[in-house]
Order: structure tokens, then sequence, then C-alpha cells
């Protein structure tokens, strides 16, 4: 009967802090739930993109986050084993690491909402989502460094293991210095990119021959997305290196020229009304700078040039192909005699 006793005092012992840890965590998922129902709440009576990005972003790291701090308070009740206690502590700083992660991504998302990218989107306005792109970047790296730090520094064994790291930091210092030159490199020029805006998110460029749109700026590279979608990944010491175009440095809008050659009889004045009634049809025509001028002759025809204006660098392109197509079929439909020719003269029989 004694023995029958103890292991129930046994039993019980053991189901009480089971029990405890258990609550801990349900509460810790009612006052997540309980949270984030007040932040709906108000979102329904008052929208705005902050709030709807924090309940996108923070809902699953607090439900990690909460009910660890709960069950971590629980242990102190329980006295349990520092090593659970170690243990614990290194999940909550993880929890941690990842919620101001995720408030990083809400910040960012709340200034893009802000200068969203559109058809007239402003140099200065993707100058702010670059340097906010890439100070998101240095902010998650730092919080990760920082999260890591804090875990070791919680293990007794390897807090003295870096005690005496310490000691011989110079030596341990220029070894990582000399191993991470390309990365701190990178991290200086990235820097520069950011602020001395060379290229911008959203930036039509020509590189390596490739024309594309500047997509992302990290801290190690650039993703260019070319004109047929294919990802075009290039360092960013690349962009302090080489030369490249940069068709929307301080603007989006492009002017682009389309060449045609014709014969000295055909009537340019045409040409020229029939130029405007085609831009006059097209959006992608800035409403602005449309010209038509013979630039240059020679002894068989003349060089006429059709100069026009785009809303968007990206559709300069479009817009020749779409002026040059246009025009050419009305040259052959209204005058083909006026199309080039080689001109000859027999020689009078003797």
């Amino acid at each position: 009967m004694e023995s029958l006793m103890t292991e129930m005092a046994e039993n019980n012992d053991l189901l009480k802090p089971v029990l405890i840890i258990i609550v801990s965590v349900l509460i810790g998922l009612v006052f997540q739930w309980f949270v984030f129902w007040l932040l709906r709440l108000y979102q329904k009576r008052k929208p705005s993109v902050l709030k709807e990005q924090m309940l996108l972003h923070l809902k699953t790291p607090t439900k990690f986050l909460f009910p660890l701090y709960f069950v971590h308070v629980a242990f102190f009740v329980l006295k349990i084993d520092s090593f659970w206690h170690t243990a614990m502590q290194i999940l909550i700083i993880i929890n941690f690491a990842w919620a101001f992660i995720a408030c990083l991504k809400v910040a960012e998302d709340v200034v893009k909402e802000k200068f969203k990218i559109k058809a007239h989107h402003k140099a200065k306005d993707r100058k702010v989502l670059t340097q906010l792109r890439f100070m998101k970047s240095i902010a998650s790296v730092v919080i990760i460094i920082l999260a890591i730090s804090a875990i070791l520094w919680n293990i007794p064994s390897v807090r003295e293991l870096g005690k005496t790291i310490l000691t011989s930091a110079g030596v341990v210092g220029i070894i990582v210095g000399v191993a991470a030159q390309k990365s701190i490199a990178n991290l200086i020029t990235g820097f520069q990119i950011a602020f001395t805006q060379t290229i911008k998110i959203d930036d039509q460029v020509v590189v390596e021959g490739e024309f594309g749109t500047v997509e992302d700026i990290t801290l190690n590279y650039v993703v260019i997305k070319t004109w047929d979608w294919r990802r075009l990944v290039l360092p960013l010491n690349y962009f302090n290196e080489k030369p490249f175009v940069n068709w929307s440095f301080n603007s989006k809008k492009l002017i682009g020229s389309v060449f045609f050659y014709v014969d000295y009889t055909f009537p340019v004045s045409e040409l020229r009304t029939k130029l405007m009634e085609v831009l006059e049809e097209d959006p992608l025509w800035d409403n602005k700078i449309a010209e038509l001028l013979v630039t240059n002759t020679d002894n068989r025809s003349m060089e006429i040039r059709a100069t026009i204006g785009a809303k968007k660098s990206a559709d300069a392109w479009s817009l020749r192909c779409k002026v040059r197509e246009e025009l050419v079929g009305f040259i052959q439909n209204n005058h083909p005699n006026a199309l080039p020719k080689i001109r000859g003269m027999a020689a009078e029989e003797a």
C-alpha cells in the first residue's frame, strides 16, 4: 500500500509541471489571439497599411513567441533545471529575432505602399525604395548576428571559449579581415549605390549588352530582370568597376529615334503628318516630343529621322517599333516609287 501511495505521489509530482507547462502554452496562444483580435477589430474600424502589414507578418512569429515566454515564466515558478532554462532562452531569442525581422518587413511594405512604383514614378521615390531595401538587409544581418551572439552568451561553455578568443582578438581580426575582403568591399559598394544612386530599384539599364529592369539590390548582388524575363545576377562591385547605361537615372522618360531612307522625290511633309497621326493614337507617347527631319543626304537617298518621346524608357522600344512599322507601311502603300533605288543611264548608241 505504501509503495502504491509513493508511486502515485511521484506521478503527481511529474504531472503537475506538465500541466503547468501545457496551461502556459495555452495562455500564450490565447493572449496572442486576443492581441490580434483587437488589432483586427481596430483595422476594421480604422483601416491602415501599418495594421494590415502587422497582421500579415507578425501573426506567425508571435504564435511561438508568446507561448514560449509564458513557459519560460513557468520554469521559474517550477524551479526547473538550468539546462531547460537555457534552452528556452535560446528559443525566445530566436523568436525575438524572427519578430524583429518581420517588423522590418512591415516597415518596408508600409513605405513601399507610400512610394508605390507606377508608370509616372519619380526618381526620388525609387531612391527611397532602394535605400530602404539596402538598410533592411543591413538591419536583418545585424539582428541575426546579435541573436547568435546572445545565444552563444547564454551557453556557459561557449562563453568561456569566447573570453579565451578575445585574448587573441588581434590575430582573429586579421584572419577574418583577410577572409572577408570581398564581403566588406561589397558592403561598402552597397552603401555607395544606396546613397549615390547610380542604380535604383526599377531603373531600366543596359548591362553586358542586355536590356532589363533592376529588380532587387542585396548586400552581395544586383538582380536585373531582362526584357524576356531572364534574370541577370551581377556582383555589386560590377557597378563600380564597369560602365553601364542607365536609361532612367533621373527620369523614366526616354527619347527614341527611327531612321528611314527614301528617294529624293518623296514628300517629307506627308510622312510628318502621318507620324503625328500614329503617335496621337498610341498611349506610350509622352505627348511632347515628336519631330521628323531630313538629317542627311547622299547620291542615292535622303535620310529621315523620326524622334519620339516615350513615357517610360521600357516602352521606348515598343513605340519605336510601332512607328517604324506604320511609317514603312505608309511609304509602301502611298509612295512605292519613292523607296530607295539605284539610278543608271544607258550610254547612247554610237
